[in-house]
């Protein structure tokens, strides 16, 4: 069928199809020719604002994604759910949009984003200091990975968060479990040596205390730390956290 005799969504799709690199102007030329020809193709709207988000232009992002949810909630309300909680800290809508999100797609895979929809909603729980109800969603988030695959397949970084959820609530045992077994699917990362730590001196157990927080600096030193091209990810810390953990064990000794 030649282009001519296409229906203006056929030929908005084509488009969609060639519209090049992200964010240069060639490509959202295509897209904002692809959204003139066909109003309600979502995934142009979508891909219109995804530039603006890397750029911190967050209205004109939200204004292009909002479009793409009122003409398709299902494929995109998730993705307005992750970006509210790691790029704008809007944990209260975000937290909303994502439990929308889980009605609508009861079947979904569960991962979105970086993580498990439970390990999203259990840190839109922690920024609102929601801890035991962070709890809950953390312990889901681990059981589905841990049923579905193992334990070594569980999130990046889901042992070390509910270990700091279980820090906070004073339960150091379950924490110093949940730090090791983070550890022992990535037995270098340096955050968690220093939450460790953290636990330790809950446990006034100073030595292993000053034993984790030197592991700790040595990872950060080599390298070996919690990184994200956008935004600082959720209980990130740095070299310098660890090492005035270190000078406090000195002062007491």
């Amino acid at each position: 069928m030649k282009a001519d005799t296409l229906s203006n969504c056929a030929k908005a799709e084509m488009l969609f199809e060639e519209k090049g690199n992200q964010g240069t102007y060639q490509s959202q030329f295509y897209l904002d020719s692809a959204i003139r020809l066909c109003p309600n193709l979502a995934k142009a709207w979508r891909e219109k604002g995804v530039p603006f988000l890397k750029r911190g232009d967050y209205a004109t992002w939200l204004n292009c994604l909002n479009r793409a949810i009122e003409i398709s909630p299902a494929d995109f309300l998730d993705i307005r759910a992750w970006s509210k909680a790691k790029f704008l800290h809007d944990y209260k809508g975000a937290l909303e949009d994502f439990k929308n999100f889980d009605l609508l797609r009861p079947d979904n895979p569960k991962v979105i984003g970086d993580y498990n929809i439970y390990t999203w909603m259990a840190l839109c729980e922690i920024g609102l200091d929601h801890y035991e109800l962070a709890l809950d969603y953390a312990n889901r988030s681990i059981a589905i990975s841990s049923k579905e695959h193992g334990e070594e397949w569980v999130g990046m970084y889901d042992f070390l968060y509910r270990g700091n959820i279980k820090l906070v609530l004073k339960d150091y045992k379950g924490a110093l479990e949940d730090f090791d077994k983070q550890l022992r699917n990535s037995d270098k990362l340096a955050e968690g040596y220093y939450y460790k730590g953290l636990a330790f001196l809950g446990q006034k157990r100073k030595k292993d205390a000053k034993k984790s927080f030197e592991k700790s600096v040595y990872y950060f030193v080599n390298g070996y730390t919690m990184l994200d091209p956008y935004v600082e990810m959720p209980f990130k810390v740095y070299i310098n956290d660890a090492k005035i953990e270190l000078a406090k064990l000195q002062l007491m000794d």
